[in-house]
């Protein structure tokens, strides 16, 4: 064969291999009537034909590129944990957490935000470092008491059966993320001796007395040292989880910007910096309509030198903030950190369609910069709970019924599916790439490519009819049918 016949032919070969390239489709729909279903035939790229010139149009452009993606997860809260660990089951919370965590039988999450301390989602109120007696209500720590030392200090909470869970988890996923956040110091610590955020006698917002700011890094330190020890590795932190919200009836504590500011410069910055830990450290915490919150961090000296970025939630705000918050800090990370699913949503239009809320808004965060989105519980029992206080509505990942002790049982949820949809197929270190979204349907999508060069295309089709949408990639094409209010991810190799 000549040297132009052999060049053609390996022109040609090129070609039809990207003309040939075969693209797997996944699909959930809103009555999980097919959850995370793979379709049965797979379709292939080819090259334009003038009948589907007219559909809408997904053009994934690999040249565009974004941030990376650290991961989509939720929090194995102190009520999951012991769900999973003192009602479940070994053989069914070993399926279960196969599915969770799993890549082959599961859809692999990868970010686990852990509260330090109790949260709302909690069986008891705890601390590590507690100097009264907690339980179903939080203790008040006597005008005096004090633990500098830390004498008192102990994870054997964690140690119970949050940390064997956590190990089990990074287990079936080494490549997860772990994140600390406390909802309050200890109550020693704080203005009031409690671990409430509010006082529910004066209303007074519990807050770090600041003769304690080094001691409450120490703490923090602490916990990391104490998880890394016990094997499970911290990779990002936050001081405080939703600063400027003072709970009455769970654990909180109210830090204001310039407080946080002060005690990151002042205290966690070279408490961290002494023990040699490198940890990501992430700023606010709170919901998208503060933004001045994080800026004002950020733009302290100390502060801002130390934190990674910016920790956001979903509750109020919109996710559009954090696209002007990367113009104006563009070195700068973000990561949603809490985005609850609950009894409360009522879909997209007010319709029901819940699956296709919670999915077009992992769309938007992606679409605005986040590098993770992360929900709240991985799981909670047919009642919401257990809860101490707090959210009595939120649903997690999973319900795991204890109605009947003698068959406890578990069931994934549509939250489940909506991050499956991702995580399944995304790993930690994928970037987001250009995609429009077409014009002339209810059509809304994100695209990826992994660091193996498999590209990952999540689109919802919010609209009440199904739709036929051509996906456009190097100069071919594949057309997909998105079914009514459904989500579908496409994946393929080049």
């Amino acid at each position: 064969m000549g040297r132009w016949a052999l060049f053609a032919a390996l022109v040609c070969l090129a070609a039809a291999g990207v003309a040939g390239q075969s693209v797997t489709v996944y699909t959930t729909t809103p009555d999980l009537a097919k959850a995370l279903k793979q379709a049965d035939k797979k379709l292939r790229f080819e090259a334009h034909k003038k009948a589907a010139g007219t559909l809408p149009v997904i053009a994934v452009d690999e040249q565009q590129r974004f941030q990376e993606i650290d991961g989509f997860g939720a929090s194995l809260t102190d009520s999951a944990a012991w769900l999973f660990a003192k009602k479940l089951g070994a053989a069914k919370m070993d399926e279960a957490f196969k599915m969770l965590f799993g890549r082959k039988d599961g859809i692999a999450l990868s970010f686990l935000r852990q509260p330090v301390g109790s949260s709302d989602l909690a069986v008891t109120f705890y601390s590590f470092d507690d100097l009264c007696e907690q339980g179903a209500k939080a203790c008040t720590t006597k005008p005096g008491l004090a633990d500098p030392n830390f004498e008192h200090f102990s994870l054997a909470h964690d140690q119970d059966y949050i940390l064997p869970l956590l190990k089990k988890a990074l287990e079936l996923n080494p490549d997860a993320h772990v994140m600390l956040t406390p909802w309050s110091a200890p109550g020693w610590m704080k203005t009031t001796g409690s671990m409430l955020g509010l006082n529910p006698e004066t209303k007074e917002a519990a807050a770090l007395n600041p003769d304690y700011y080094q001691a409450f890094a120490a703490y923090i330190v602490k916990t990391v040292e104490g998880y890394e020890k016990a094997g499970v590795p911290v990779w990002a932190l936050s001081a405080q989880n939703e600063p400027l919200f003072a709970t009455p009836n769970y654990s909180g504590m109210q830090m204001l910007a310039g407080e946080q500011a002060k005690f990151f410069g002042e205290a966690l910055g070279p408490a961290l910096a002494a023990a040699k830990l490198n940890v990501k450290v992430m700023a606010y915490d709170h919901n998208w309509d503060h933004p001045e919150y994080p800026e004002t961090v950020l733009k302290d000296a100390r502060a801002g030198a130390l934190a990674a970025g910016t920790a956001w939630h979903h509750y109020a705000g919109d996710p559009a903030a954090m696209t002007k918050f990367h113009e104006e800090f563009p070195q700068k990370d973000q990561w949603v950190t809490e985005a609850s699913g609950g009894t409360w949503q009522k879909g997209l239009d007010g319709k029901g369609n819940v699956l296709a809320e919670e999915a077009a808004e992992l769309i938007a965060v992606t679409r605005n910069w986040a590098k993770s989105y992360v929900l709240w519980a991985v799981a909670t029992d047919q009642n919401h709970g257990p809860v101490v206080g707090g959210c009595d509505t939120c649903r997690g990942l999973l319900t795991i019924d204890t109605s009947d002790a003698t068959k406890v049982t578990f069931k994934p949820k549509l939250d489940f599916y909506v991050l499956g949809q991702a995580s399944k197929f995304l790993y930690p270190g994928a970037v987001r790439v250009g995609s429009s979204e077409p014009t002339g349907a209810r059509v809304k999508d994100v695209a990826f490519r992994n660091r193996n060069g498999s590209v990952v295309v999540y689109t919802l089709n919010e609209g009440s009819v199904d739709e036929m949408v051509r996906v456009e990639w190097r100069r071919k094409s594949v057309v997909v049918e998105l079914p009514a209010g459904s989500v579908t991810t496409l994946v393929w190799k080049p």
